[in-house]
């Protein structure tokens, strides 16, 4: 019987969890060795100002804990459009202990669905009635990047599939796979 229970409990569980990161690769320049006290720039595009704020917010406190000195973009870049490849040159460019940390969205699906639609009939269809439930499905890539290389010192793609309505769930979820990422391709270690 208690086995029985124990699967019961993980099913649930499993089936209760609305958020999957899938791998698709990781990886680390072996030639970047890091040097000591990097302060690291966090910046992630995203489709509203609140997002990005949630993101960076997140990211940032998880790199701090780790020991390494991070600040989020919008607060010194507030416009998304100053997150390109021309003001991150520059801003890696004034010292050699500056890093950027950039994520973004490469390609976004959502799918909706009407679950406990009442009215089965033409009008109910065209006016939605029901309960309407939002999934997305994202390819995140993120990149770490420093003075001296055009190229990601540390990079890492994902699936992200997520229902809509759990948002701090999957930053939370994404910012603890990306820092174990980082972990493993022995990024953290070098930009401390």
């Amino acid at each position: 019987m208690r086995p029985l229970f124990c699967l019961l409990s993980l099913l649930l569980l499993v089936s209760c969890n609305s958020t999957s990161l899938t791998p698709i690769n990781t990886g680390s320049d072996p030639k970047w060795t890091g040097v000591e006290h990097y302060e690291v720039l966090v910046a992630v595009l995203s489709y509203s100002p609140e997002m990005r704020a949630l993101f960076e917010n997140e990211m940032t406190a998880a790199l701090k804990k780790e020991g390494v000195n991070a600040v989020a973009s919008y607060t010194v870049l507030p416009s998304a459009s100053a997150l390109n490849a021309e003001v991150f040159s520059k801003f890696l460019a004034a010292s050699p202990k500056l890093a950027v940390f950039f994520a973004q969205a490469k390609v976004v699906s959502k799918e909706e669905t009407n679950s406990e639609q009442h009215d089965r009939s033409i009008f109910a269809d065209l006016f939605g009635e029901g309960q309407w439930d939002t999934k997305f499905t994202a390819m995140m890539e993120s990149g770490l990047y420093v003075n001296g290389q055009t190229d990601a010192v540390w990079w890492n793609r994902i699936r992200l599939e997520a229902d809509d309505a759990k948002v701090t769930e999957v930053v939370e979820r994404y910012v603890r796979n990306e820092i174990k990422a980082m972990k493993q391709g022995g990024a953290i270690s070098r930009l401390r």
